[in-house]
């Protein structure tokens, strides 16, 4: 007798060998299935950790490149406010000195005076103009009103200076004095209290920058976890 036949005598014939072979080609099917959850599982977590490895480290990333850009607008800010600064105190100076009632010996005239604070207020609003990009508005509206007050009162004093004293009269002498006295009134006590407000402006927004440049570090380190 052939081995298969011994076998299927052996099960009780074809309907016992069909359910058997059917049973073990479901439990070879399962067993493969089993298998390949597990690999398909293994791949899923292995890329979902290469996913999640690269986009921290594309995070990290932004967050250096967000902080180095910051960090040079905060630093060219600091250069445009110190320069800016340093321009509106030298135009507050000439101003002064042109509407001072004090003269010295050996000092330029007042005509002399007047080109020197008119040529450094335009100095001083044209870099102010070129750079206002970097300042928020309200310090710009804030300069802008400072820079408009001392010309004007440099301007009005101004036109009696250029006149020369051919015209002076009686007339002409008290409107001469009217605008050198509001010049040099604005210039000791308005315009102070304007250049000490901005002055704080300038502080606020240097404060806040440099808070602001912290930031981006400890997002990063945040980022970096365990």
């Amino acid at each position: 007798m052939e081995p298969w036949q011994t076998i299927l005598l052996a099960f009780g014939g074809n309907a016992t060998l069909v359910a058997v072979l059917a049973f073990l080609g479901k439990s070879f099917l399962e067993q493969l299935l089993v298998r390949d959850t597990k690999r398909f599982e293994t791949d899923l977590r292995a890329k979902s950790d290469i996913a999640m490895e690269r986009l921290k480290n594309q995070l990290q990333l932004s967050t250096i490149e967000h902080q180095v850009r910051f960090s040079r607008l905060h630093e060219k800010r600091a250069e445009v406010i110190a320069e800016l600064y340093g321009l509106l105190v030298e135009a507050l100076w000439e101003a002064e000195s042109f509407l001072s009632p004090l003269e010295w010996t050996g000092e330029p005239d007042k005509k002399e005076k007047h080109r020197t604070a008119m040529n450094q207020l335009v100095k001083l609003y044209r870099y102010f103009d070129q750079h206002r990009i970097y300042l928020p508005q309200e310090i710009c509206a804030s300069l802008e009103r400072l820079i408009d007050e001392v010309r004007s009162q440099v301007v009005n004093f101004g036109v009696y200076v250029d006149f020369g004293k051919s015209a002076i009269n009686e007339e002409f002498d008290r409107k001469k004095l009217d605008a050198w006295n509001s010049g040099w009134k604005s210039i000791k006590k308005e315009v102070p209290v304007a250049r000490q407000s901005l002055e704080n402006e300038f502080r606020v927004l240097l404060g806040h920058a440099a808070a602001s440049l912290a930031a981006p570090a400890d997002q990063k380190a945040s980022l970096s976890g365990p």
